[in-house]
């Protein structure tokens, strides 16, 4: 081969080689935000409120199909389960099982998605309780908003965060997904897995909780598209302005509002009474994300109607964006 030819036919080698480097490095999450949509949204809505699994309360029938639907979804989004490297789960099982001090079974749902070798000694947690009130004097409690709305956000992100897994663009930390059950028996699946799950707490990046995000009915100002974040006073400053930064980088323009009503103690009683401050009290940085108490919350008028899906797409893509600048993407 001539001289010049075998120069510009290295030369070529090593510009496609760096192209190709180079396009492999850039990792992109608008795609896979995309598949976050206000109909996926409300398909898990309408599914956990149901009549057919009459609110959901803790060790009954409706429960038993939430979380067979969970376990599930979980499987098709690509998340491994939990249990494959837990000791105190069955191995290969999504499902950690308990009894409350009531006497009812519960289910915690978990599924992960597994970090690379080189950064996955950290964890970065998702989660939001699937069960509600159950029956109560006849009337069915779907709980739409307290906590379908929650649980459907959280499998969106499953879904999205899932499918770039499957694409090999996964995360540097490890990411568990959680829906836990028992919140309204003094939230037992969440405190069981505080004490049993076996990651350290030191090695949890943050726990992100999804509890009410469905509603537009209680806005801190005069707009509808907010968002109220609990817990930012106690975590570190990078994520905050990690929600802050791609609330306005991707162009979510949500109305992120930290003070919860400027209550602070109203702001203290609502994030005792959530999951995450199981996790919050052992010293990790823990945030609740939520649309606030409405004159609906907690009772059976709480219906997928009075739900507002494209606002609650907003707020499920703008978590999606910080959950993939946490994990480190």
């Amino acid at each position: 081969m001539p001289r010049s030819t075998c120069f510009f036919t290295c030369i070529s080698i090593a510009f496609l080689l760096v192209s190709f480097t180079l396009s492999a490095q850039v990792i992109r999450p608008e795609p896979y935000a995309g598949l976050i949509t206000a109909k996926d949204l409300e398909k898990h809505v309408l599914f956990f409120s149901d009549t057919t699994l009459r609110g959901r309360e803790t060790g009954s029938p409706g429960a038993t199909l939430a979380t067979q639907y969970l376990v599930n979804k979980f499987k098709e989004y690509g998340l491994l389960p939990f249990g494959t490297a837990n000791p105190v789960l069955k191995s290969g099982s999504y499902i950690q099982s308990f009894i409350c001090p009531t006497g009812q079974k519960g289910r915690n749902v978990i599924g992960i998605l597994p970090g690379s070798d080189k950064f996955g000694r950290d964890y970065l947690i998702v989660s939001a309780h699937y069960d509600h009130l159950g029956v109560i004097d006849g009337r069915i409690y779907p709980g739409a908003d307290s906590n379908a709305s929650g649980v459907s956000v959280l499998l969106n992100l499953a879904r999205a965060m899932g499918q770039m897994y499957k694409d090999g663009k996964g995360p540097s930390c490890h990411i568990i997904f959680i829906a836990y059950d028992a919140k309204e028996f003094s939230m037992t699946g969440a405190r069981i897995f505080t004490l049993s799950s076996g990651v350290p707490f030191d090695r949890i990046v943050a726990n992100i909780n999804i509890d009410q995000i469905g509603s537009v009915l209680e806005p801190p100002g005069e707009r509808e598209d907010y968002v109220l974040v609990l817990g930012a006073d106690q975590v570190p400053e990078r994520l905050i302005k990690s929600l802050d930064n791609c609330n306005a980088f991707y162009n979510i323009n949500l109305q992120i509002d930290y003070t919860f009503y400027n209550s602070p103690s109203f702001a203290g009683i609502f994030f005792s009474m959530t999951e995450q401050s199981f996790l919050a009290s052992q010293g990790v940085p823990s945030l609740l994300i939520t649309s606030g108490v409405s004159d609906l919350t907690y009772k059976p008028s709480d219906t997928p109607g009075t739900l507002n899906f494209p606002v609650m797409q907003r707020r499920a893509r703008w978590l999606f964006y910080s959950l993939w600048d946490m994990a480190g993407y």
